[in-house]
């Protein structure tokens, strides 16, 4: 592989030879290129001379992202030149990085083998692992030479058995002061041990049995709440493991029980007196509580548990999220108020178109719809929001306001495209005269008539959005209701 990664270099070289005393060419942003940019170029060139290089695709797609080359075949070539160049300098400058990394990486293994002198093999040293390594053997025979891969594992080198000996005895004495932990000896044993399962620069695994774990845990937790003042003592038995070697090293430790302060001296026996009393009295109406303890009177009082501040704080952030859950639903009304007088836009335009055609003028219309919409409310109590607004149009009308503004305030409330074209049809009708006013609001009634087709398929798509998850629901539980049945079934 050598070979191949020596033949790149030299042909990086010779081109890096061929480009190095030629004017650099310009880069996209004006500024000059570097070797590789150089070579590029050359490359670029070369190709473009023999038509090596197929530009009939690459031309199409600058003609349509680049509209202003037009005809214009220079700027059409000087495209074409900084796309190729770009895509070949990277090329170029990948395969250089990658070809050296290749050749770093084959010098490093070649300089880390393990193998000396054709038949030698370098194992790890003491705690530094096995290694697995790949072998090739050439065998010569009657039929030539045969070549053979092997894969073998090469354990790290092994201690000989004098030497684990002689550290076996030399850890002996380092263990009691490693595994006493926070107590000041192993002759005096109050809180838990550090029995630990390695120390280091020892290759030994070090087990830990007791000959009474009702006190010490194999992992060094110490139970000596009922041992006596005058202490128990406990035999630590540490096994030394090592390959096929075993030995073993017995510490004797003396447990004590664990020393109180005063006050948790005081505080045990509070509570033992509790649980006593109320084992005695567990028959009686009342457990009377212990007056007194090594002669302090004690004088009792309920803990209260006070949940106010929890109930405070509760109450509070609800209070705020309703707060901002009003703004939330006064934007659902106002959509819910939007979307009610678009579909209501439809029915309007055709009552007005029917009033007008029957010979009414338009506030006679007006007052008519309004009219009939106020007997509707009373009988069938339906809130309509554009209604409203042209009974508001009819009080207007009423106090003396002119028909023109009272439309023109009629679009602005509504605040709807569709009414405020509306408005402007009607305050132009009595402007310019009623001519033509009758076809415009058929003609807007038509238009409206297909909005409104739009509006509902909207509202039944958004509808169908939502039962989505109901129904993935429900398909769950019948899948379920099938696949339960099933499964006993087979089971049974």
């Amino acid at each position: 592989m050598i070979i191949i990664y020596a033949i790149v270099l030299i042909i990086y070289f010779m081109l890096f030879l061929l480009v190095m005393g030629k004017k650099p060419p310009s880069t996209e942003n004006g500024g000059r290129g570097g070797i590789f940019y150089k070579a590029a170029d050359y490359i670029y060139g070369f190709c473009r001379k023999r038509r090596m290089l197929r530009q009939e695709d690459a031309k199409r797609s600058f003609q349509v992202l680049c509209p202003e080359i037009g005809e214009k075949r220079e700027r059409e070539e000087r495209y074409l030149r900084q796309y190729y160049i770009g895509k070949i300098r990277f090329l170029l400058l990948f395969v250089f990085i990658g070809n050296l990394l290749a050749i770093c990486l084959f010098i490093s293994s070649r300089m880390e083998g393990m193998l000396e002198e054709g038949r030698y093999i370098r194992r790890n040293g003491y705690g530094e692992g096995n290694r697995e390594m790949g072998l090739q053997v050439q065998v010569e025979g009657e039929a030539g030479e045969i070549q053979e891969e092997y894969r073998i594992v090469v354990e790290e080198q092994n201690y000989e058995e004098a030497v684990i000996k002689q550290m076996a005895k030399e850890i002996s004495p380092l263990l009691p002061n490693v595994i006493k932990g926070g107590n000041p000896s192993l002759e005096k044993v109050r809180d838990d041990l550090n029995l630990v399962r390695g120390l280091e620069g020892y290759p030994f695994q070090i087990d830990w049995e007791s000959d009474d774990y009702s006190l010490v845990y194999s992992d060094g937790c110490v139970t000596n709440e009922a041992v006596g003042k005058e202490g128990k003592i406990v035999n630590l038995t540490a096994v030394l493991t090592y390959g096929d070697y075993r030995e073993e090293h017995i510490f004797p430790i003396c447990i004590y029980p664990p020393e109180y302060t005063e006050e948790e001296i005081q505080k045990k026996k509070i509570y033992e007196l509790l649980v006593y009393q109320e084992e005695k009295e567990r028959c009686m109406e009342k457990m009377e509580l212990p007056d007194s303890v090594d002669g302090k009177e004690l004088v009792w009082s309920q803990k209260k548990e006070d949940s106010s501040i929890s109930i405070f704080l509760l109450i509070s952030i609800g209070a705020v999220a309703i707060y901002l859950l009003q703004d939330k639903k006064l934007k659902e009304k106002v959509e819910q108020r939007n979307r009610q007088m678009l579909l209501d836009y439809p029915q309007l335009i055709s009552k007005l178109v029917l009033y007008m055609g029957a010979g009414m003028t338009i506030r006679n219309a007006f007052q008519k719809v309004a009219s009939n919409y106020r007997k509707e409310k009373r009988a069938k109590k339906d809130f309509r929001y554009v209604y409203e607004e042209m009974l508001l149009i009819c009080h207007e009308l009423d106090s003396g306001i002119s028909e023109a503004a009272a439309y023109e305030h009629f679009g602005k409330r509504c605040r709807l495209p569709q009414y405020t074209k509306l408005s402007n049809i009607l305050v132009q009708n009595l402007k310019k005269g009623s001519n033509g006013i009758l076809d415009a609001l058929r003609q807007e009634a038509k238009t409206a008539f297909e909005e409104r087709k739009n509006v509902a398929r909207k509202l039944g798509e958004e509808a169908g959005t939502k039962l989505l998850l109901p129904m993935m629901l429900m398909l769950g539980i019948v899948m379920v209701l099938i696949i339960v049945p099933a499964y006993l079934s087979f089971s049974a």
